[in-house]
């Protein structure tokens, strides 16, 4: 009966007496508000449980989502780094490859000039119509300018000419090789024509003292004919023999003092005199570059030198004719260099 009483409407009356004295203050509830307040209550603690957990929870979420963020941020970073890093090394290399092809090109255009040279001393004819280039700057004593940062199209563009650079080079280099290849068998017979010519120079000094000809004789202070030239040197160095031969003859008078005579092909002889010392003997064979003595002051000489005389039918001729043309840079064979280091 009680429980049926307490929710059959019934209202309660509260009675706040404050210590002061004051006003009481009453407040009336009915039994279903006052039973609802718990609920409430519950309701309201469940709610704000319910959103601080929620909140809890989206904030480890937010922090999860941060770090993950930051980790794949940090990984972009590094990979955008690593690809800009790469692209800067493409476009570094694209420019050298660039600048070794214009290199490579200078190159060849040397070696055309060098080609054309010797086609020229050899006696090949140039196709009508060609031409040489000139050398192009040589860059790696000084470079210099302003700088101005490369963009994508001069890139486009560089990458563009590139290939049609490198097929040019393909090109240049084929036709360079046939064409040397050719001069060189024509260089080898023109040696090998040289080979039975004085063109050797016969010491390793190149400086004449006495020309050939009419000169005012050293001991007579007279005008006298001179049948060969003086060249300069120093006491014991290497004579060579001028060209293939055939020694005739060798030996000493008070006027040639030791002196060699070597016979060659078309009527030629060459004289080697005021020798120091003799190294080979009369019917010796000799290469062009074999040594056959050494340099002295014997006979009627003022000093070291070599007398060279050259005969045509035994008639005297001025050698530097025969010389000139070793001086032109004709071709050696590599024997006859290194004897000439002996």
């Amino acid at each position: 009966m009680k429980k049926k009483r307490l929710f059959s409407g019934s209202r309660y009356t509260f009675l706040v007496l404050p210590d002061d004295g004051g006003p009481s203050m009453r407040f009336r509830a009915s039994t279903v508000l006052l039973a609802a307040i718990p609920i409430l209550i519950l309701a309201l603690a469940a709610t704000a449980s319910t959103l601080y957990l929620l909140q809890e929870r989206s904030a480890w979420k937010m922090d999860r989502l941060h770090q993950q963020f930051d980790l794949s941020s940090g990984a972009y970073k590094s990979e955008i780094a690593y690809k800009d890093a790469s692209i800067r090394q493409l476009q570094k290399q694209v420019v050298e490859f660039a600048q070794q092809a214009e290199n490579v090109q200078t190159r060849l255009d040397q070696l055309d000039k060098l080609a054309s040279a010797m086609k020229s001393f050899v006696g090949i004819p140039e196709p009508a119509g060609s031409t040489v280039q000139s050398d192009k700057p040589d860059t790696e004593n000084g470079v210099g300018g302003e700088l101005f940062a490369a963009t994508d199209s001069d890139y486009r563009q560089l990458m563009d000419g590139m290939g049609e650079k490198y097929a040019s080079l393909d090109a240049q280099i084929g036709e360079l090789k046939e064409a040397l290849t050719r001069t060189h068998t024509e260089a080898q017979k023109k040696k090998q024509q040289l080979r039975v010519m004085p063109t050797f120079w016969p010491t390793y000094s190149q400086r004449i003292t006495s020309q050939f000809g009419v000169r005012i004789d050293p001991f007579t202070d007279n005008p006298a004919k001179h049948t060969g030239i003086d060249i300069a040197g120093s006491l014991g160095d290497p004579v060579f023999a001028a060209a293939d031969g055939t020694v005739t003859e060798t030996g000493y008078n008070s006027a040639r003092g030791n002196y060699v005579i070597i016979r060659h092909k078309q009527g030629i002889s060459t004289k080697y005199m005021h020798l120091f010392s003799i190294s080979v003997s009369k019917g010796d064979v000799l290469k062009q570059g074999d040594t056959i003595g050494k340099i002295g002051s014997t006979g009627r000489s003022t000093g070291p030198h070599l007398h060279f005389e050259v005969l045509e039918h035994d008639a005297p001729v001025d050698p530097k004719p025969y010389l000139n043309m070793a001086m032109k840079g004709m071709p050696i064979d590599v024997q006859v260099l290194e004897k000439r280091q002996d």
